[in-house]
Formats: structure tokens, sequence, C-alpha cells
């Protein structure tokens, strides 16, 4: 007995306090899983190839399910061998047919086309390598909020069995009130997701917290931000919530509000070449703005940088969150990777 009291004894040599090499052990050290996600063009692949290092899940939006359960697409063999070499892990995302109504409705009715997807799924993950799927399904009535939850439950637990890992991408909700969320958004894209449902099945969720609907400024608020993360972490263990980070901006006119502009960094090097530009710092929202004149008209664009996402990345260390899920390559401001690398 004195020798296991004397084991919990922290060590003292030359004045150093050190602990013994079973307590140091026994404190794994956090580290937030970096996924992004990646779309078929050539700045998300020059992006990938130069940044893979720093990429811990690699996410291509290049598969859909069809209505009858069969599965289309592919990934470049280059960009398969690229991310392995890398040690990041492939993770392609899944859609309903172009986030279409009619597809997933004739999918999630029907327990034998679900099956033939979940089948395609599996073998397409052991032929290429991949580390898992993830179903990004949109533009889903909230009368599919069961069905959709019972096929991912379905998915899961094959997908498990086969040593591969489900993730689902979830639009960001700030409560279960239908009346907190214009324009109906609660019944026709929001209402379907049942986070507590979904985060028993899968191995991690991926909010989709950015497009904030009610901003009138960039296309994440600071506060709005905050109220989905309070409400995810309600729903899903901290421990499987990957929190969105948009790396894209929005432009307004500037008298009117009007969201008039979506887009990446080459388009903000070319506003800085032609346009006389004023930067200044949004402390509201944690984010840089671009204010500059075209055509007569003033503007502001909202954007990341590694200040602003300095913010967010602390966000998710403090809660110590699985990770963050990042929209998308080949948009970013490189200064972001002094920060996410």
């Amino acid at each position: 007995m004195l020798l296991a009291r004397l084991a919990l004894v922290p060590l003292v040599m030359s004045g150093v306090l050190a602990l013994p090499f079973s307590v140091l052990a026994a404190t794994p050290t956090y580290k937030p899983m970096r996924l992004f996600y990646y779309t078929d063009n050539e700045f998300a692949k020059k992006s990938f190839m130069k940044n893979a290092w720093h990429v811990d899940i690699f996410a291509p939006q290049v598969y859909e399910l069809k209505a009858d359960g069969t599965l289309s697409g592919t990934l470049e063999e280059e960009l398969i061998a690229y991310a392995k070499k890398n040690k990041a892990h492939i993770m392609p995302l899944v859609t309903n047919e172009k986030f279409s109504v009619n597809s997933h409705k004739d999918l999630l009715d029907d327990p034998a086309m679900q099956a033939i997807a979940i089948s395609a799924m599996i073998t397409e993950a052991k032929n290429r390598g991949y580390w898992g799927w993830q179903f990004d399904f949109e533009q889903m009535s909230a009368d599919h909020r069961d069905a959709y939850s019972a096929f991912v439950a379905r998915a899961a637990e094959v997908f498990r069995a086969a040593g591969l890992k489900t993730s689902v991408a979830v639009v960001a909700k700030i409560s279960d009130n239908p009346t907190d969320y214009p324009n109906n958004l609660w019944q026709k894209l929001i209402g379907v997701y049942d986070y507590d449902a979904l985060a028993t099945s899968a191995d991690f969720i991926s909010v989709m917290s950015y497009d904030d609907p009610t901003s009138k400024g960039p296309a994440v608020q600071w506060a709005w931000l905050e109220k989905v993360l309070d409400y995810s972490l309600l729903h899903v263990p901290k421990e499987k919530l990957s929190l969105g980070l948009a790396l894209y901006y929005w432009a307004r006119d500037a008298s009117t509000g009007k969201l008039i502009g979506i887009g990446g960094n080459e388009t903000i090097d070319g506003i800085f070449v032609r346009r006389k530009v004023v930067v200044t710092f949004d402390s509201l929202n944690k984010m840089p703005v671009m204010h500059y004149m075209a055509e007569g008209v003033m503007y502001s664009l909202w954007y990341e940088n590694a200040k602003s996402i300095r913010y967010k990345y602390d966000l998710i260390k403090a809660h110590k969150l699985y990770g963050f899920s990042a929209w998308t390559l080949g948009l970013e401001v490189p200064s972001i990777w002094n920060v996410l690398k």
C-alpha cells in the first residue's frame, strides 16, 4: 500500500515539479479534427495540393444518391493518392440527387432502395479506400424527419460493421421553435434534422453554422453562432460536434443591405487590385470588412482572415468540440492556414 500511495505523489527534482509518467500518459492531448470540404474546381485542387498536410478529413462533394438507390459520382485517383500520402482521411459527401425533393422522398420511403444505396456505398468505399461517408441531404421537408433519421441509423449500423465511419451534415438550428426561422424555413429546410437521433447514430455531426438567415451583414453573425453552438451542445455530445466554418465572403450593397455577392479569395484579391479599399474590423461579429466603391455604388464585404478565424477556432477549442467542418477549399484567404495548421 505504501508503494501505491507514493506513486501518487508528484516528484520534485532540482526544484522542478514533475508528474509521474502514469499520470502524464493518462491525459491525452486534445486536438480538433480539421475537416475541409472540396468541390471540383481548379482553386480547390490547388489549395488541397498545397495544404493537404493540414487536413485531417478530406470531404469532397462528388457523390449523389438517386431515387432508385443508385450511387453516382467519382473522385480523381490523383486526389485519393495525395490524401493518403498526407495521411488525410477521405470521407466523401453523398447528397440526395441535386438536393432534389423527389429523390429523397422516394429513397426514404423505400427500404429496398435504401439497401441498394447502402450496399453501393460500402462497395465504393472499400474499393477506393475511403474512411467513411458524410450524408449531406438537403432541401427536405420536416415531414421526413423520422424517415431520414431511420435511414441514417440503418446505414451507420451497416457501415460500422464494415469498418466505416458515418457523419451527417445538418443545417444550423437555434431552437426547435418553427417561428424562430423566417420564410417557413423550418418546414422547408431545417426541421427535418433531429440532432439527438442523428448524433446517436453517427460518429460525428457537421453543423452548417453559416448562411445565417437573419443576417444583414456577414454569413456568420457572432451572436447567431453562439446560439447555434448553445443549441447544438444541448443535443449533440461535444465529442461528436464539428462546427461549420465559412471560408467565403458575403458582399452587400452598403446603402440597401442587399446581398449582391458570395465568393472567395480570388475575387477579394481582384478587388484590392482594381478598387480603392478601406478595411475595418467589425468588432460585433469579429470579422474584417472591406469597403469599396464600384460604378458609383458603395459595397461592404465581410470575409474571414487569420484574426477572425482564430476567434472561431478558439471557441471550438474552449468547448473541446470534435473539430470543425470548413466550406470550402479554394475560397479561403491564405492567412487562415497560419491559424488552422
